[in-house]
């Protein structure tokens, strides 16, 4: 809406500035030509660097996504290709962009999204405490499923269960649906050797279309302890299936481990 609000009033502008003078509207026309084609030409890369990482191309989308950047990006729009470098391990380069656009004043929800990427990207590169708190910092400003998961899995990480009983549950009662969520109720419940309460939530997420390994480890983990080997061994079979990146917190070589740990009959 906002650009078509816009293209209105440059045409505006165009046609009074023709009107006027001729040069003038030249000029107007030339700086309008410019602006699209930055504009326009940064969402086009954007979108082929996003076509190139669904068919696993890493090094074509992040080519396209570095042209988008030279030609101009808009705040959202680095805030996300932060998100892409920081999954695929390049963390200097994610970190660096994420201070530069912290670095200058920002909308709240736009703010608030650049930190919790922020703390997510200190949390994989083992500065545990100072994301804890730059989460806590924007949590009541900034109440949503990708918080609610990220610092539920800190706290349980942190050993405190107290507290990540009490948030966890808190987290589950704002979304019952979302598959980190609920990886994160297994976590809990495996820490406090819950193991019957675990696979209550082990139920609940494998109904889903968990697309990340944790969620079939920690599956398999619960069905181990309670004898469930067949299952364990299908969860664990399809974990292997599933690509890992930089954000992933169990690799392959952990997951094939627990399968050759499973008993055979």
């Amino acid at each position: 809406m906002l650009e078509i609000i816009l293209l209105i009033g440059f045409l505006a502008l165009t046609i009074w500035a023709f009107c006027t003078n001729l040069i003038w509207g030249l000029i107007v026309l030339v700086v309008l030509g410019i602006y699209f084609y930055v504009k326009r030409y940064s969402r086009l890369c954007i979108s082929l660097a996003l076509q190139n990482y669904a068919k696993g191309d890493i090094n074509g989308c992040f080519r396209w996504y570095e042209r988008a950047y030279n030609h101009g990006m808009d705040v959202q729009q680095k805030i996300t290709y932060a998100y892409y470098l920081m999954r695929e391990g390049r963390v200097e380069r994610s970190e660096n962009l994420l201070n530069a656009v912290l670095a200058f004043p920002l909308k709240p929800e736009l703010k608030y999204k650049a930190k919790s990427n922020h703390a997510v990207l200190l949390l994989k590169t083992g500065r545990r405490l100072e994301a804890t708190e730059e989460l806590e910092e924007i949590f009541p400003y900034f109440k949503n499923t990708n918080t609610y998961g990220s610092l539920g899995y800190l706290y349980i990480l942190n050993g405190n269960l107290i507290k990540a009983k009490e948030f966890n549950f808190e987290a589950y009662e704002y979304n019952k649906d979302d598959v980190v969520i609920l990886d994160n109720m297994v976590q809990l419940h495996i820490a406090l050797r819950d193991y019957e309460s675990a696979y209550q939530y082990v139920t609940e997420l494998m109904a889903k279309e968990s697309r990340f390994i944790e969620a079939y480890y920690n599956a398999a983990l619960v069905e181990k302890e309670l004898g469930k080997f067949e299952d364990a061994k299908v969860h664990l079979t399809h974990a292997l299936t599933i690509r890992t990146t930089f954000m992933s917190s169990v690799s392959h070589e952990e997951a094939q481990a627990l399968l050759d740990s499973l008993p055979t009959f």
